[in-house]
Parts: structure tokens; C-alpha cells; sequence
């Protein structure tokens, strides 16, 4: 009798890539969340998973399409319930999920923005520790902007034992897959991926390749609790206007810049362009000699 416990590296790889290859064949249209997440736990019983613990200081990064200036902490934090429509990268229709950056460049190619058009940038700072789900992958993969992204995944792969590589693999394409309008029913993978990794029980958020960008770049889902309980907490509000948007090249002009948040949970913008003082919070005072 064929036992149910691979013995070698090769039998335990072999196995991996079966089970990935029957999700493969799955057609999503047909299949719930719910139906899919009993079939990623099986998949990553009794494999290591990648924990990223990162220490209170964290930076994060946010964007999004500018058509009316913000006005409300809540206007740049996390989509509440009612508001979200479809389903996404890591959660379902109607369950908030704060989507953000390691860095400053992804949010303006998640953001899809074009010469003319306008963004809010929010930077993002960590009180306390945060724990992240990788995927094997993000300490060993150069974050060079000038890379392809395709090319350094593979070469961090291969750092890999075999059975991690399938896995990781898997998982990093569930998450970069693109989906256009219309094929929502595609996110499902990432969706129970995402919950089979116990996301907001035994991890804060989830660290994944962006999708948007040609590069090596991280883009994190964190739960929503870490807003609501302050273990991370708004640096600034910044608008700007957008000249150009390339790998190489970033080009905007600062509008508008905010602060903090009051007691209300207003923004207050300072109604100046923002730049290095500002954003890092210096006081400027006078000095007599």
C-alpha cells in the first residue's frame, strides 16, 4: 500500500506538483472560496513556511487615484465592508483588506496613473512588531528596480530546496497572475491561499510580488485590525500630480500635503507642496547666536 508520507525529497516534490496540478484543473468559475481552502491547507501541511518578523519602525506606502482631495482618515485607510464590491488580490467581496507597499514606486503602477492624472500617496509606520507570511522567495530576490521581475524570481527559486520551489512557485503565481474585468472568479486561488495561511490569526499580513510592475517589488495585505488597533498608524498625506510613470523614471509634481490626523479624524492639509522637511517631520525653529 502506497504510503500517504513522501519518504525522499523526490517523492515529497512529486507529490507537490500532483496536487498543484489538480488545482490547476479546476475550473474557478465552478468553485467557492470555501470549496478551494480545504485544498490549500492539504497543500501546505507539513511544509516550512517563510515568517518575516519586522520590527516597529516599518515604513509602508499606499496610493491611490486622485479625483477629489481626501478629506477623512478614512478616506486613505482600508475600503470598509459595504464598499467592497468584488473580490481581490486576498480577500472576498464585502471583507476590508488595507493593501500597501514595501516602497514608494509599486503604488503608482497599482494605481494605473498616467501623465495629467493625479494620486494620493499615504506613508505608513509600524508602532509595533509585524509578523508576514512570505513565500521563500522575497529575502533571496534582489530589489533592484532595474531587474525583470520574471528572471529574479527564478534565480531566488533556485536557491530553493525542490519541494519549496514548486510551492513557492504556485503561490507567487496566484498572486501575479494578471485578471482583467469580468475574471474575477481568478482571484479565488489567491483568496484561499490567503486564508489557508490563517491571515489575521497567525500572521499580520502577507508579503507578495506586485503584479503591476516589471521589477522585483513587494506589495503586502495586511488585516484590517492592524489599523483598527493602531499597530500601524499614518505619517502623511501627500497629493500629487503625475508627469510620467516608468521603471526607471518617477516623475511628479507635489500639490498638497497633509500631516497626521486630528481628534475629529480630519486630514489637515497645509495647502503647500510637501517635501523632505515635511515628510520627515522636522520642526523648524529659530536659533540665536
Amino acid at each position: 500500500m502506497r504510503s500517504s508520507q513522501p519518504n525522499t525529497h523526490k517523492s515529497a516534490a512529486k507529490e507537490i506538483k500532483e496536487k498543484i496540478a489538480a488545482i490547476h484543473k479546476l475550473d474557478l468559475r465552478e468553485q467557492s472560496v470555501d470549496d478551494l481552502v480545504p485544498l490549500m491547507r492539504e497543500l501546505l501541511t507539513g511544509h516550512a513556511l517563510r515568517c518575516l518578523d519586522f520590527d516597529a519602525g516599518l515604513l509602508l506606502f499606499r496610493g491611490t487615484p486622485c479625483e477629489k482631495l481626501p478629506h477623512r482618515f478614512a478616506d486613505v485607510s482600508y475600503a470598509p465592508a459595504e464598499r467592497v464590491k468584488n473580490d481581490q488580490r486576498a480577500n472576498r467581496a464585502g471583507i476590508p483588506m488595507f493593501y500597501c507597499s514595501a516602497t514608494w514606486h509599486p503604488p503608482f503602477f497599482e494605481a494605473g496613473v498616467k501623465k495629467g492624472e493625479q494620486i494620493i500617496i499615504s506613508r505608513w509606520q509600524a508602532r509595533e512588531p509585524l509578523r508576514i507570511a512570505g513565500f521563500g522567495y522575497a529575502d533571496l530576490c534582489a530589489d533592484d528596480p532595474h531587474s525583470d521581475r520574471e528572471k529574479a524570481l527564478q534565480e531566488s527559486l533556485k536557491q530553493l530546496p525542490e519541494t519549496e520551489q514548486h510551492l513557492t512557485e504556485f503561490m507567487i503565481d496566484c498572486f501575479t497572475q494578471p485578471i482583467g474585468p469580468g475574471e474575477e472568479h481568478r482571484y479565488r486561488l489567491s483568496i484561499a491561499l490567503t486564508e489557508a495561511l490563517g491571515l489575521g490569526e497567525q500572521f499580520d499580513g502577507l508579503l507578495y510580488p506586485s503584479a503591476a510592475m516589471p521589477s522585483p517589488s513587494h506589495n503586502l495585505a495586511l488585516h484590517p485590525r492592524c489599523i483598527d488597533e493602531q499597530k500601524l498608524v499614518l505619517q502623511y498625506v501627500e497629493h500629487l500630480s503625475v508627469n510620467r510613470v516608468e521603471t526607471e523614471t518617477i516623475d511628479v509634481c507635489s500639490l498638497n500635503f497633509a500631516r497626521g490626523v486630528a481628534p475629529d479624524e480630519k486630514l489637515h492639509w497645509l495647502n503647500r507642496p510637501g517635501n523632505w522637511i515635511l515628510r520627515e517631520g522636522a520642526q523648524a525653529n529659530e536659533h540665536c547666536l
